[in-house]
């Protein structure tokens, strides 16, 4: 049986394509399910951004679980990689749809450090989830390293039509092999720039139309 926070963070991300990422659609989808405020407060004291919290954990949770389901240990590092970011893409499909709204709540300002902080705490998951234990400088420059393309593979994610994200999973293959590979940041950024200008371009008038 689904809990009260399963409920309101699965009607919640149903209404954010088309009311976006915001304490006002919260506070909507809870008086659908009569939730009262003070009991909201208690599921959720942050609102949207505990929503946010709750729904990474959640998919870390399954990510975990499934990578963990068959035996990985004879896995290279690289494809421990591909394989933790395949399943945080396929176990994120449902959210697809209110990715875009939830982008631009954390591009807001005021939503910068948090954004980032989110970032390198999902790098770190799956780093340690494939095995890594590296305390030195590799901790910082593998993390941010693999920031870079989980933030370029999400944006290019949004925009796949193809069977099955087979593009998706290509792109996660070629990014993952530059970072092992020692593929130069300038050339990781430049893609991811180009990604996020197409991004902008597709989703930033989305609300005028």
């Amino acid at each position: 049986m689904k809990s009260k926070q399963e409920k309101l963070a699965n009607l919640f991300v149903q209404d954010v394509p088309k009311f976006g990422w915001s304490r006002e659609t919260l506070l909507q989808c809870a008086k659908k399910l009569k939730i009262t405020t003070p009991n909201l407060a208690l599921l959720f004291p942050s609102f949207e951004y505990d929503v946010l919290k709750f729904l990474i954990a959640q998919n870390n949770a399954l990510v975990e679980k499934n990578y963990n389901s068959f035996n990985n240990s004879r896995l290279k590092i690289r494809d421990k990689i591909k394989t933790i970011l395949e399943l945080k893409f396929e176990t994120n499909s449902y959210l697809k749809k209110a990715l875009p709204e939830m982008l631009k709540f954390l591009l807001r300002p005021g939503n910068i450090f948090m954004s980032v902080k989110m970032l390198h705490e999902n790098s770190d998951f799956i780093w340690k989830l494939s095995g890594d234990k590296s305390n030195d400088f590799n901790y910082y420059s593998k993390r941010g390293l693999l920031s870079i393309i989980y933030l370029a593979t999400l944006i290019y994610w949004l925009n796949d039509r193809s069977n099955k994200n087979i593009a998706t999973k290509n792109f996660i293959s070629k990014s993952v092999d530059g970072i092992v590979d020692g593929v130069s940041r300038l050339k990781q950024l430049g893609t991811l720039r180009s990604l996020a200008q197409s991004f902008m371009a597709r989703y930033s008038t989305r609300k005028a139309s």
